[in-house]
C-alpha cells in the first residue's frame, strides 16, 4: 500500500463532496451564522466528550505529570507561540489567497473566509488527524482515516448547504496538515504510545470548545492561534 494513501483519500474526498457540494446547493443562502448555531451545539458536545479522553498521568522524560497539568501546559505554550506567530491571520490570509484565486465571483469574501476557517479548525484539531497518518503508514491501516474522511464529508456538505462556500476548501487544509504528520511517520516509522493519543483527544477535545463557542456567538476566540498545542505530546513523546 502507498504510504499517505490514507491522507490523499481524505484531503481528496473532501473537495470532490465539497465541489458537488456546491453544485446541489446552489440556491443563496441567507443567516449563515444562525444556520450554523446546530453545528456549534454539536462541536461543543463533542469537544467536551473528547477532553474526557485525557489520561491522568503522562511520561515526561521519565516522570509522571498529572494528565491536567500537561494539557494546561500544552495550551498555555501553544497559545504563546500561536499569537507569537499570528496563526490564525496566517490561516485566514491563506483562505483570503485562495478566494481571490479561484472565487472572484463571489461577492461575500468574508463569509468565504470565515467557513474555511471554521471548517479547517474542525477537520484538524480531532485526534484523527494526527493518530491517522501513523496508523496509515506504520499499520497500512486506513480504517481511522476512512472514518474520519466520511465525519469530514458531513460536515463540509452541512456548512456548504448552509452558505459556506470556503468549506471545500479544507481539502487543501487536510492535505497539508496530514501530509506533514504523514512524513513524520514515515521518518520515526514507530506509532505513538496510548497516553499521547489520549492527550492529544483532550487538547482537541479543548480546542474543538473553543470552535463551538464561536459558532454559537458566544464569545469570539481565536482557536486557529492555539494549534500548537496539540503538537505538545507529540513532541515529547519524540
Amino acid at each position: 500500500m502507498i504510504p499517505g494513501i490514507g491522507t490523499i483519500v481524505n484531503g481528496v474526498g473532501v473537495l470532490f463532496v465539497g465541489i458537488l457540494s456546491r453544485i446541489i446547493f446552489k440556491k443563496e443562502v441567507k443567516n449563515f451564522e444562525e444556520n450554523l448555531l446546530p453545528l456549534g451545539l454539536l462541536v461543543l458536545a463533542l469537544g467536551f466528550r473528547e477532553t474526557l479522553k485525557s489520561p491522568d498521568y503522562v511520561n515526561v522524560l521519565s516522570f509522571e505529570v498529572s494528565g491536567f497539568i500537561f494539557t494546561l501546559f500544552a495550551i498555555i505554550l501553544g497559545a504563546l507561540l500561536g499569537n507569537l506567530l499570528k496563526l490564525e491571520d496566517r490561516i485566514k490570509n491563506f483562505g483570503d489567497y485562495l478566494y481571490k484565486k479561484f472565487e472572484k465571483s463571489d461577492p461575500d469574501q468574508s463569509r468565504f473566509i470565515e467557513s474555511y476557517l471554521t471548517t479547517t479548525l474542525i477537520v484538524i484539531t480531532g485526534p484523527l488527524a494526527i493518530i491517522g497518518p501513523f496508523f496509515d503508514v506504520v499499520e497500512s491501516n486506513l480504517e481511522l482515516l476512512l472514518i474520519k474522511t466520511a465525519l469530514d464529508c458531513f460536515l463540509v456538505i452541512f456548512i456548504t448547504s448552509s452558505g459556506g462556500k470556503g468549506a471545500v476548501y479544507s481539502g487543501v487544509s487536510i492535505l497539508i496538515y496530514q501530509g506533514f504528520f504523514t512524513l513524520c511517520a514515515l521518518l520515526i516509522n514507530s506509532n505513538i504510545d496510548t497516553w499521547v493519543s489520549d492527550s492529544i483527544a483532550g487538547i482537541g477535545g479543548i480546542l474543538l470548545i473553543g470552535v463551538g463557542i464561536n459558532l454559537l456567538g458566544i464569545k469570539k476566540i481565536p482557536v486557529g492561534n492555539y494549534i500548537l498545542s496539540l503538537f505538545i505530546p507529540f513532541l515529547v513523546a519524540f
